[in-house]
């Protein structure tokens, strides 16, 4: 195996790749990335834990071809501090490799390509296209309210449909939820959207925003949108464009009928400018319990006061203007999850709907209810 290759480009193919290489494993090959020269032209890396693969695809001069499997951080280390300029590398046995920049040389420990895990491969599985940027604003908008709590893998994750004619993400922690959906046009065979449902784990969530993190980066000034290629075979879902592909082992769970958790109707709706409320709730939130996190809001015709009080820190208080004009009410919320959740709205206004004290709270934004919902909890103050 022998290959140059631009330094940039060496990066940014193990920038992509070596974080999902798992260090802690026992399998000592999995804190390694897999290094596979194929052509005169392609270099193709790929590292894995077993329930995460990537593979990124960057261009190089490829004098023969072959595969090793290097330490993941090490590699990813050398190279961002190495000069910029052509960097060899040569396989100069079976156990090592060696790599040289300019005046720089190194010897690195290499383990044989055949001893790496393969892959899920997503085979002839139908490929559903959705744009780059309606993924990033699904997760946008529900990755807060995500359980990352292994222990309850119904909730540690995302769970991802598609009817056909509108695409969606839900999570919840059992303490709030949210759901946000766009409509999409038909790009999936003959025309048309293809439904699915998958629960994608929390970290495979993270690793795909990644990714969509990647293409907006990559994206020039008048390029047109990114399209990402969906498919699920054999128990895993698979994200993909031309140059770079994620993995993810699905959870095999069943996640909460979420539909039943969003009041169908409420009494009560109190409309805000979503920015005045955060900075209200922020400055109120100094003084609430910090085991309890909570704010409780008195609704009256035209404001929204914010209290709070703590014996050990004092107390606060706060009205905020607001298009009301309904009974007075009391009710208590954790001001965190009400600050996550307006903190993933992109929206100027925001209703709040309520009913009782001991119903949840709804929120959503003004003229576009129908995409995205938010169910927080109430507590009692």
């Amino acid at each position: 195996m022998e290959l140059t290759i631009e330094k940039q480009q060496f990066l940014r193919g193990l920038a992509r790749t070596h974080g999902v290489a798992d260090r802690k494993s026992s399998m000592h090959i999995l804190s390694n990335v897999l290094l596979s020269a194929e052509g005169n032209d392609t270099l193709r890396l790929s590292a894995t834990d077993l329930y995460l693969g990537v593979t990124a695809v960057v261009s190089a001069k490829i004098k023969e071809g072959g595969t090793i499997a290097v330490s993941a951080r090490t590699l990813f280390d050398i190279v961002k501090n190495l000069p910029d300029g052509e960097v060899s590398w040569k396989l100069s046995d079976s156990h090592a490799v060696e790599l040289s920049c300019g005046k720089v040389r190194y010897r690195i420990p290499a383990m044989p390509g055949e001893d790496f895990p393969p892959l899920p491969n997503a085979g002839d599985a139908d490929l559903v296209e959705l744009d780059a940027s309606v993924l990033a604003d699904l997760i946008a908008l529900t990755q807060y309210s995500m359980s990352h709590d292994d222990t309850r893998p119904h909730l540690a994750g995302t769970l991802f449909e598609c009817d056909g004619k509108v695409v969606r993400m839900v999570t919840t922690d059992g303490h709030r939820l949210s759901k946000a959906e766009r409509k999409v046009p038909g790009k999936g065979p003959k025309g048309k959207m293809k439904s699915f449902s998958m629960l994608v784990p929390h970290r495979g969530i993270s690793e795909l925003k990644r990714l969509l993190e990647d293409v907006k980066a990559t994206k020039g000034k008048g390029d047109a949108e990114t399209t990402i290629e969906i498919a699920t075979a054999g128990g895993n879902a698979f994200f993909q464009r031309d140059d770079l592909s994620l993995s993810v082992k699905l959870a095999d769970e069943h996640f909460p009928p979420y539909e039943k958790v969003i009041p169908s109707k409420q009494s009560r709706t109190v409309i805000a400018a979503r920015g005045p409320l955060v900075e209200a709730l922020r400055r109120i939130s100094l003084v609430a319990n910090d085991k309890s996190g909570g704010v409780q809001l008195i609704i009256e015709p035209g404001t929204l006061r914010l209290q709070s009080q703590n014996p050990d820190v004092g107390e606060g208080s706060e009205e905020v203007d607001v298009d009301y004009a309904g009974d007075d009410l009391r009710i208590g919320f954790n001001a965190r999850y009400l600050l996550d959740a307006l903190g993933a709205l992109p929206y100027d206004e925001i209703a709040l709907e309520l009913s009782g004290e001991r119903d949840p709270g709804v929120l959503k934004p003004v003229g576009n209810g129908s995409e995205f919902i938010g169910v927080i909890m109430p507590m009692r103050i």
